[in-house]
Parts: C-alpha cells; structure tokens; sequence
C-alpha cells in the first residue's frame, strides 16, 4: 500500500490565504485540512477551503481544449496548440475587420503578477486596445488607493495576530461571519477574551448578530459617519496630539473640515441615533488599540478610495496604528 503524500498550499477563495494541507495517494487526494502551523487559520478551513478538492475531481472539468467552427455545431476536442492557433486567427480577424477596441480582456486578481503583465503587454503594446478591465478594481484599488494617499504605500500595515491582542473591532462594509468565516472565528475568540465589536452595515447580517453595537446605517452614508467619529474624537480630547505632531501633516486643515459633520448632522444623514454614533466613538477612545476592518461594502463605490482614507484618519488621529492590536486592515 503506497504512503500518503502531503502537500501544503493556501487557500485562494477569500483572500486571507488559509493554509492547507492536501493527502494524495496515487495522484489523487484523498484528504484534505487545515495546516495547524500556517499563521492565518491554525488549522481552521471553512466549507470552501475544506472542499477545494471537489472542482479537482469533477467529472465537468475539462481535461482538453474543446472547440466549434461555429454556433450550430457541438463541441469537439481538440488539442492545445490548435485551440491557441485558432483563438489567435480569430482575434486577428476580429482585430482588422473591426479595429483594436472591438476586443477586450477581463482577467482576475487571481492570476500571478506575471500573466497579469502579459496580459496588459499583450492588450496595450500590441493589439491597442483600450479596454482591460480586472475584479481588482472594484475589489482592491480603492483600498490600494486610499492606503497610499493616507501612508504613501498600498497594503494594510498590520497583520493577522493583531486579531489577538486588540480591544475593539470596527467592523464597516463587511460580512465577515459569511465571506471571511476562518478570521471572524478568530475575532470571536478575541471578543470572548473582552474585546468589543461594533459592525457598521445597512443589513442586520450575521456579523452584526454577534455585534455590541450594530450601527444600521443607512446605506451610501458611511463617509459622513467615519468623519463624524473623527469630530467627536476631537471633540472628546481623544487625539494623540503627539503621534500627530511627529508622524502626520496637514492636521491644521481637519477642524475646518470637520465642522460639517456635527454629531446632529450625521445622525440625519446615516439615519442612526445620535446616542450610539457617541457610544462608537467613546469606545474607540477608550479602546488604546483599535482595528478597523473592511472590505466591499465600502470598497465598491464612487467614494470608495475616501473612505479608506476616513478610517486612516481615525487611526491617525488616534494614533492606533504600526502597534500590536491597532491598524485600519481591509479583509482582501
């Protein structure tokens, strides 16, 4: 009887990046679980990642290229090298019958950082088309952006034992409990050690089920609610005037710009009662260390790159941020 072979990898579904550990036996897997020594999950998987072997083994997975010389006839196998040759004739055909912006390319942020450069070579240096299009925009480039206009570089600056050590979890846009479930075991495990959880989102999902303070936001609001968390926190006397003195510029320019997001105004706007807007904000000042977490609900919209950048700010200002517990952390 031949040994199991065990193979690590990493979960791709929702970003975190769960490790796994695969068993194979003759060139098949036969089990799969969570590799307890991976930082992300220690052994944890969700459905996804426990059942990534199914798509392997799926009798409607294709084992070949499959072609058809046109759309009333069946499917028929082909090899690779025909199906690569025959692709290109036709986008050629396309391309001088009906010019370059006939054609368009929508990869994924899925694919490496090199079929991604090829990609765009490909589509920009040769055929001249204008249009490519990725789900990394709606899913990261205003987070991406948002992080380099508030800290000059695009990635989160903090990391998943955070999760360990932190006083209060500001859930916004996001349903964790659902779409990051490995992580918001993790979080509950903090919050059963005496870490708060407020979760901002117009649903009352099964995040907020588990929330101490679930803000039911009036959706498209969430800009003037992040800036007027910041005018109380001033208004409070919550700010590290030190960490804003040495680490930030441009403060002088926020007590001017703040002044339109009174505690009464954003209470109209969001639709939330005035009481808990001031209890969200006390508890972050009393937090020390804070996370904030995030992910579409606030990435995909005309304002998105803002409110990343509003949440920087509360980091700032407070200065809860590049220590252990404390940071604005988007979920992809």
């Amino acid at each position: 009887m031949a040994c199991a072979e065990e193979i690590r990898s990493v979960c791709p579904y929702c970003g975190v990046g769960c490790g796994i550990v695969m068993e194979v036996e003759n060139q098949k897997i036969v089990r799969v679980r969570g590799d307890a020594a991976h930082p992300a999950n220690s052994g944890r998987l969700c459905t996804k990642g426990s059942s990534c072997d199914k798509p392997v083994t799926s009798p409607a997975r294709l084992d070949c290229a499959l072609l058809r010389p046109d759309r009333a006839t069946p499917l028929a196998p082909i090899s690779m090298d025909a199906a690569i040759t025959e692709t290109a004739r036709r986008l050629r055909h396309i391309l001088e019958t009906y010019g370059p912006d006939a054609i368009a390319l929508y990869v994924s942020g899925q694919m490496s950082m090199e079929a991604q450069y090829l990609a765009n070579k490909l589509v920009k240096g040769y055929l001249r088309t204008r249009h490519i299009e990725s789900n990394s925009r709606l899913c990261m480039a205003a987070a991406g952006t948002g992080y380099k206009l508030s800290l000059g570089a695009d990635a989160p600056p903090g990391s998943y034992e955070d999760f360990d050590c932190t006083n209060l979890f500001f859930v916004i846009g996001a349903n964790m409990a659902d779409c990051h479930p490995i992580l918001f075991l993790r979080l509950m495990d903090r919050k059963r050690a005496g870490a708060k959880l407020i979760v901002v989102d117009p649903r009352r999902t099964a995040t907020a089920d588990k929330a101490d303070l679930f803000l039911q936001i009036r959706p498209g609001t969430d800009l003037a609610l992040l800036n007027g968390l910041l005018y109380l926190l001033v208004e409070q006397g919550a700010l590290d005037k030190n960490f804003i003195g040495t680490c930030t510029t441009g403060w002088e320019d926020m007590p001017a710009f703040l002044a339109d997001y009174t505690p009464e105004r954003v209470a109209s706007l969001t639709g939330l009662a005035e009481k808990d807007i001031r209890t969200a904000a006390r508890w972050i000042a009393e937090a020390g260390e804070w996370l904030s977490l995030w992910t579409m609900g606030l990435n995909q919209s005309t304002s998105g790159a803002w409110h990343t950048n509003a949440l920087c700010n509360l980091h700032l200002a407070t200065g809860a941020i590049c220590k252990p517990g404390a940071g604005p952390f988007s979920l992809t």
